[in-house]
Parts: structure tokens; sequence; C-alpha cells
């Protein structure tokens, strides 16, 4: 199996470890080039390809191998994603699951298609509005692709980061066709009464 997601700065840096824990392949793309090297750094990730064309070869050696090996590439989600469902659609590799944890909650610290990295800081400085637009005109990008993804028959969801709904404001109508992780998979622990987080008891009885 593998995984497709974005974002290794902040939260998303623990994707990769994640996906190696569960014993799959992942491709963790990330347009910032320092969040790679710490996360190489840190171990969180095993290696970076040069491409697309070695990241989908890295992932093919691997997976065929049963390896369960995460691989970084420099790039824009939002123009990589398209990229590979393109692919897929001419018989390339589909992902097994497909999910983000970019930026997408804050406009401004996620990059649009118009922007290289070393233009992000001064043109958000210049221009947030304008800047901001163009961020959820690509963000709807990336979820378009995402939905691509999921109707070709992956498991899609991202992780509460927003960017559905800055994807539906900048026109995409089918934003909202994969779920948030939370409401798909841990909401459903609860009625088992069982979940991942920390439990208050507020009876004041230390024996609860």
């Amino acid at each position: 199996k593998w995984i497709l997601t974005a974002g290794l700065g902040g939260m998303g840096g623990a994707q990769p470890l994640a996906a190696t824990l569960a014993g799959a392949c992942s491709l963790n793309i990330e347009c910032q080039q320092s969040s790679i090297d710490f996360r190489l750094r840190t171990r969180y990730v095993d290696k970076q390809a040069r491409d697309i064309d070695d990241a989908l070869a890295l992932i093919k050696h691997h997976t065929e191998k049963g390896e369960a090996v995460s691989i970084a590439l420099l790039g824009n989600a939002a123009e990589v994603l398209p990229e590979l469902v393109r692919r897929a659609k001419a018989g390339g590799p589909r992902p097994d699951i497909v999910t983000d944890q970019t930026s997408a909650h804050d406009p401004l610290a996620y990059l649009p298609l118009e922007y290289s990295f070393d233009e992000w800081d001064g043109a958000r400085k210049a221009d947030p509005t304008g800047f901001a637009d163009a961020s959820r005109h690509s963000m709807a990008k990336q979820v378009e692709a995402m939905v691509g993804f999921q109707k070709a028959g992956a498991e899609v969801f991202d992780y509460g980061n927003n960017i559905r709904t800055e994807a539906k404001a900048a026109g995409f109508a089918d934003a909202f066709a994969f779920p948030g992780f939370v409401p798909a998979y841990i909401r459903p622990l609860f009625s088992e009464g069982k979940g991942p987080f920390r439990w208050a008891a507020l009876s004041g009885d230390p024996a609860d």
C-alpha cells in the first residue's frame, strides 16, 4: 500500500512516520526544501526523490518489495496532484490513500501556483487579499485532484485543515465529496466508548 499526501511542516511532518509505522510507503509533497531537510535529518522521512518520475519509481520499487519507506518530493501540491491524477488515468500508479496536511487553514500560509517559494513572503505582504484569493484557487485544483483519486478508488480524507472549505469558496462545487478524518474515523470509535483523546472526569471523585 502507499499513501499520497502533502505538507511536511508543523503537524504535517508526522505523516510519513505514521505511514511507515502502519507498514505503508508514502509520497510526501512539500514546497519548502528546509522542511524536507528537517524531516530527513530527524528521520521522519527516509529519502527525497529528484522529481515525479523518480518518486513514482521509488514507490514502485519499495511497494513491490513490501518495504515501508517514506519519500519526500519538493513541489507544489496544487501542481503535483493533478499531474499524478493524469498519470493514473493513463494507466500509471494510483495511491491507496490520499490525504493532506498543508497549511490550508491560513491562505497566506499556502503557496499558490502563481508564485515561486522565493516570491512567497513578498507577495503575501504586498497584496494579502490577492494572495489569499490565488491560494484558494490553487487549493481548488488540489482538492479537485483529490476527488479525482477518490473516483478512481482511493480512500481520501483531509485532516481538518479547512482545504475543502477554501476550495469550495474558490468555486469547486464537489469540495466536500470526501470527508475529514475525525468525522469519518474517530467519531465512530466514540460510539464504542474509545478514541485517541484524553478524557477528563468532572465528578471530582479520584476513583473515576
